[in-house]
């Protein structure tokens, strides 16, 4: 392999591709590798413009952007949903797909390390602390690439009406869950647990805004507008405290 992404890409394209019955993936699927190469872009231009210049960090940058979500396949294929609480994490199982499949050759094993680590916590409540401070940071890089897309993804798809093709557990459901809201209000942060409704992701979305861990994360999000969106759309739910709270803290950021 080397550090070459474009046989990085070559690999992750080859492995999605074992996934396609009769010559196409599931549109769920689908979903997943436009999201993948999406939050791809995002990572490189993060570490670009913090300036992460040092030898292989593009390399890294665009491995772990790519290969976040390496797990999801095989959880759609296997259970027919991306709710790890019906199948597995599919952080820790992209970390094992990885380790025993990934072409590995002449890759650093520190290296190696930071790509594993990143697709293990990408998608935990937050980075263990005990996460070495050279790791930390490509850990925070898989994080704010993967939640701006999907603040992106979701807001796309609320406007063009298609956000339960997306998220169709969420249909079933209208209005805030009290026990999420609840949460929130004591701890700032909301579980999937207590989600039940497309209401109830957006709240916890809100939560996510604050972490955010690069300001020029925070910065891009902010002026596209897809906070204050999110705010404006969960008023008539009556929770003004929480999210003024919430708001407050993001326009501190």
């Amino acid at each position: 392999m080397m550090y070459s992404s474009e046989k990085t890409e070559k690999w992750f394209n080859a492995y999605v591709d074992s996934f396609k019955i009769e010559g196409a993936l599931a549109p769920m699927q689908e979903l997943k590798r436009k999201h993948s190469f999406r939050v791809q872009r995002l990572a490189s231009a993060i570490a670009e413009s913090l300036e992460w210049d040092e030898e292989n960090d593009a390399w890294t940058a665009h491995a772990i952007g790519l290969l976040h979500d390496t797990a999801r396949f095989s959880q759609y294929r296997d259970y027919q949903t991306f709710q790890d609480s019906a199948s597995f994490d599919h952080g820790d199982r992209g970390a094992e797909i990885l380790a025993a499949e990934f072409d590995w050759q002449g890759i650093e094993p520190g290296d190696r390390e930071k790509v594993l680590t990143a697709v293990r916590h990408h998608n935990k409540i937050e980075i263990p602390a005990n996460v070495p401070l050279s790791v930390y940071r490509w850990c925070a890089l898989a994080r704010d690439a993967d939640k701006i897309d999907v603040f992106r993804m979701v807001q796309s798809r609320i406007d063009k009406g298609t956000i339960y093709d997306m998220l169709p557990r969420h249909k079933r459901v209208q209005g805030l869950s009290p026990a999420l809201v609840d949460e929130i209000r004591t701890t700032g942060r909301g579980s999937y647990a207590n989600a039940r409704s497309l209401q109830d992701y957006r709240l916890i979305q809100l939560t996510w805004a604050l972490d955010l861990n690069f300001p020029v994360s925070v910065v891009t999000l902010k002026e596209e507008g897809i906070f204050r969106r999110i705010a404006d759309d969960l008023r008539e739910y009556k929770i003004d405290d929480v999210i003024d709270s919430l708001m407050k803290k993001i326009d501190e950021a």
